[in-house]
């Protein structure tokens, strides 16, 4: 069965709306496998039998040593591709490499969402071609099915009280609807990037899927903490299927109130309320101390590990030239 591939700037209403009822129909599938969530011209590939969808991976093709070494290129699918079924996803998957080095593109890099059990073998254990690039990511998912007082109860005793201090002190959450709220949180994001260091998503791209989210409202939500009627945090927020992923968020901290806690049961209660089985925290480090995960730890939840993120070298001699030009560049 020969692949197909539509540019995402030129996906048909039909084709776009199949490979959302598609992503949504996969335990694996995710957020930034939607067309709308990609950049500009990335590229959407599936497989089709007898009409329909069984793989899709959308993508984007750059040049990881930037467009002044143009010949170097590498094609990323950012939790993907998509298909339940691994026997079909490993082999479909290595149709879709074969295809790439047609295309002359240098390596390509795969981050699959798929659980995997960790005495489990990878998707990738018979084939040598490809390696992992990454360590085994975690994340950290929180069931839904329980009522929204349950849900409250298993909260740790200091997310608890965050959340009802927040409360006491008049932080009010609401879905963002307006130009000015998501400005202030892409300030917040970049103040928040510099601050620890990191390396934040540009503000076009955020801007854009932001938007997306704002006119798809049954997708996510920017959800926004004002205190003293001053933005002073959000959360983006994002579904596929019955599951609901935090995707990005950033807070002030020079308010006099911590709003995460609060943010995030209020993206707890949008999700339930719109029929999600799961919440997924994102990346997760079990057993934190401090940071990040010892953060979300706080809302309770299982862990889960994913496969590896795995990178076919598909020209060799191009890719160790990558290797050499990467260390001086």
């Amino acid at each position: 069965m020969p692949l197909e591939s539509f540019s995402t700037n030129e996906l048909t209403p039909a084709v776009a709306k199949e490979v959302e009822a598609f992503i949504d129909s996969q335990d694996c599938g995710h957020p930034f496998q939607f067309p709308e969530w990609s950049d500009s011209g990335a590229t959407v590939t599936l497989l089709r039998e007898q009409g329909r969808i069984l793989w899709l991976a959308t993508y984007s093709i750059y040049a990881p040593l930037g467009w002044k070494i143009p010949w170097i290129r590498a094609a990323e699918v950012n939790r993907g591709p998509v298909c339940d079924d691994a026997e079909l996803w490993a082999k479909t998957t290595e149709e879709f490499a074969e295809t790439m080095k047609q295309h002359g593109v240098t390596y390509v890099e795969v981050v699959p969402e798929r659980v995997r059990q960790l005495d489990a073998p990878s998707l990738f254990s018979d084939n040598s071609g490809w390696a992992s690039c990454t360590p085994q990511r975690a994340s950290l998912r929180l069931n839904l099915s329980s009522s929204e007082d349950e849900i409250f109860a298993n909260f740790k005793k200091t997310a608890r009280y965050e959340v009802r201090y927040a409360e006491r002190l008049g932080a009010e959450v609401c879905a963002s609807a307006n130009v000015a709220e998501v400005e202030d949180f892409l300030r917040i994001h970049e103040s928040l990037a510099v601050r620890k260091g990191f390396s934040a998503d540009p503000p076009e791209r955020l801007r854009r899927q932001i938007e997306w989210l704002m006119t798809n409202k049954s997708r996510g939500a920017l959800l926004v903490a004002r205190v003293n009627k001053e933005v002073c945090g959000g959360i983006m927020i994002a579904r596929a299927g019955r599951r609901c992923w935090y995707v990005r968020g950033a807070t002030n901290r020079e308010q006099p109130v911590d709003v995460g806690r609060i943010l995030q049961w209020r993206a707890l209660q949008w999700a339930k309320s719109r029929g999600c089985l799961e919440y997924d925290f994102g990346g997760y480090a079990p057993g934190a101390k401090s940071g990040p995960g010892w953060f979300k730890a706080g809302f309770g939840g299982t862990t889960v590990y994913f496969e590896t993120s795995s990178r076919r070298v598909l020209r060799p001699g191009t890719y160790r030239a990558f290797r050499l030009l990467s260390e001086i560049f």
